[in-house]
């Protein structure tokens, strides 16, 4: 297995070394490294191959020298392969040269790459560690394989030679050869066995089709299948299937040692990128696989993460261990790719920051209460409630967006009035608005009286209010158990605190019946009523309740005064 990458002066990687795991992921925004270092790795292996090429070009004890023209190059980032050194400039001073090296950790073998301008716009390259790098020369089972996203494959395709198709692999030209490496793939009865039995790990219910008759065919032809339905023309799959397919099918047909994969999540469903990730894995535990994976997608951290060795990358370098606390935790609430967003969105006057997975609810708020929606980014993440997660992820902000006002919205669930003070002061303190709602969750706000009549006149407030009463006393104990729940959690939280680690439960619970039934409206479950409540608006009217929609009851003054903050300077100077 491959224990260490150096890549020393490669585009934008001035020196940089990666001590590898079995399956490693690069994290960062656009243009941080990450793809430049799957593309050294890849360029340093096409090196290799190339020179494996030439005829009368021989290792001499453990060095290997010769000169190519760019145009050679098997696999190369860019068409000016002089571009690639740090700086843009490839020159012929070796203390300049492009340098990438391989160190195995069980052999202990190593290979040295080294490629310079040369004489005549050649390129002057060398390799040095003859056992290793013979390997890396090998073109029939590639040492590594580049799979770059996939955006779509042409309407047909010709069958070429294998030698062809296995170049075109090399280089990354995946779209070209898609059809062609699932033929070759299909050739081979065992490999074509084993990658349906991976292709349908994600997609159970499909079913791939390739046909080719050479005698008959111009084009080779592949199909899609769903369960027992017609088929259809592979490329009318969706871009996910087609990432898929072409991940799993290198992987079988060329069994490389090393898979540097390219933002492989793109186009897949939240859960079909989790299963991606446990595919990966158990892939390579079972066939002597390493992988080097880059990623915007929590869902695919999520789901390897546990097995993987995470690196973040920003301008070419690794974050240094000591900034780690604030990367971790951007990487466990997913802020990985907002700096790219903040950067590029000129309009977004505020950021809300929330634990609502559907903000549905807290939107139409805000809209009701003179937010500008169009200039409102949400983040969504659990946790970012905590003081230390909405602090950190503020300054996160401010350093991509320094103009961008920041509002943390947080349910005031069962917290009392000092304890919900005491949160918003330590919010305020850091300049970051808050917004507390004024029952247990935004869905609290939508049992309103005026709110529904407004969305259903043709209900009496009588009515209304009576299946308002109704709802509240049928999730009564629901809302009572949710309460004692969340108290209990807290005092045993404030009680460890103080060093003591107990709590009188029965207490709180004694408490918490007697608060709830002198204020029931305050302490209701709101997403739970709301619900029930919903339900029998339908029975009431019929078809389909919505009532996240805005009206003037649902203004907030505290928003609308948060509103007229926000976009103060800009009604002053319009």
């Amino acid at each position: 297995m491959l224990g260490k990458i150096t890549i020393q002066r490669f585009k934008n990687l001035e020196n940089l070394t990666l001590d590898l795991d079995r399956v490693n992921i690069l994290v960062g925004s656009n243009n941080s490294g990450k793809s430049s270092i799957l593309q050294a790795i890849q360029f340093a292996v096409s090196v290799g191959q190339t020179a494996s090429l030439q005829s009368n070009v021989n290792w001499k004890d453990e060095k290997l020298s010769t000169s190519l023209s760019p145009q050679q190059l098997i696999y190369a980032p860019l068409r000016d392969v002089y571009a690639l050194a740090y700086g843009g400039k490839l020159v012929e001073n070796k203390d300049q040269a492009i340098i990438i090296s391989f160190e195995e950790n069980q052999e202990k073998q190593n290979v040295l790459v080294t490629v310079r301008k040369g004489r005549n716009r050649n390129l002057s390259i060398t390799v040095e560690g003859k056992e290793l790098g013979e390997r890396l020369q090998i073109i029939e089972t590639p040492y590594s394989i580049y799979v770059p996203g996939l955006a779509g494959i042409p309407d047909v395709e010709e069958c070429k030679t294998p030698g062809i198709v296995r170049k075109a692999a090399a280089r990354g030209d995946a779209n070209k050869v898609f059809r062609n490496v699932l033929y070759l793939l299909h050739n081979e009865s065992e490999q074509w066995k084993q990658f349906i039995s991976d292709f349908n790990y994600l997609f159970p219910d499909l079913k791939v089709i390739v046909e080719f008759n050479p005698e008959r065919d111009d084009y080779i032809n592949c199909q899609i299948q769903a369960n027992d339905e017609n088929s259809l023309p592979i490329d009318l799959a969706g871009t996910g299937v087609l990432q898929a397919i072409q991940i799993i099918s290198y992987i079988n047909i060329y069994k490389p040692q090393i898979l540097l994969l390219d933002e492989p999540d793109s186009h897949l469903h939240p859960n079909n990128q989790r299963k991606l990730a446990k595919m990966l894995i158990k892939l390579t535990e079972e066939r002597d696989l390493q992988i080097i994976v880059t990623t915007h997608s929590r869902h695919l951290l999520d789901a390897l993460r546990e097995k993987t060795k995470i690196y973040w990358l920003k301008n070419g370098t690794i974050i240094n261990e000591k900034d780690f606390d604030t990367v971790q935790l951007l990487l466990d609430i997913g802020a990985l790719d907002k700096d790219e967003l903040l950067l590029n969105t000129e309009n977004i006057k505020c950021v809300l920051l929330t634990e609502d997975e559907d903000t549905k609810p807290i939107e139409t708020l805000l809209e009701a209460s003179g937010f500008r929606m169009d200039e409102v980014d949400i983040w969504s993440y659990k946790g970012c409630t905590k003081v230390e997660t909405a602090l950190v992820l503020a300054a996160f902000i401010r350093k991509h967006s320094s103009q961008t006002k920041i509002l943390l919205h947080r349910d005031r669930d069962y917290l009392t009035d000092d304890e919900a003070n005491d949160f918003r002061e330590k919010i305020e303190r850091a300049n970051i608005l808050c917004f507390l709602t004024t029952g247990t969750d935004a869905e609290s706000h939508f049992i309103n009286l005026g709110h529904i009549q407004s969305l259903y006149p043709q209900l009496t407030t009588d009515r209304i209010q009576e299946l308002i009463s109704n709802s509240t006393a049928e999730k009564s104990e629901k809302s009572k158990e949710k309460f004692i729940n969340s108290r209990t959690d807290i005092e045993l939280q404030q009680s460890r605190q103080k060093g003591n680690g107990r709590i009188n439960n029965g207490q709180i619970a004694s408490n918490c019946y007697q608060m709830y039934d002198q204020d029931c409206e305050r302490y209701r479950y709101g997403k739970s009523v709301l619900k029930t409540l919903k339900s029998k608006l339908q029975q009431e009217v019929g078809g389909n309740i919505d009532l996240f929609c805005v009206t003037d009851s649902l203004k907030i003054a505290e928003l609308e005064e948060l509103a007229l903050l926000i976009w103060s300077q800009r009604k002053d100077t319009s």
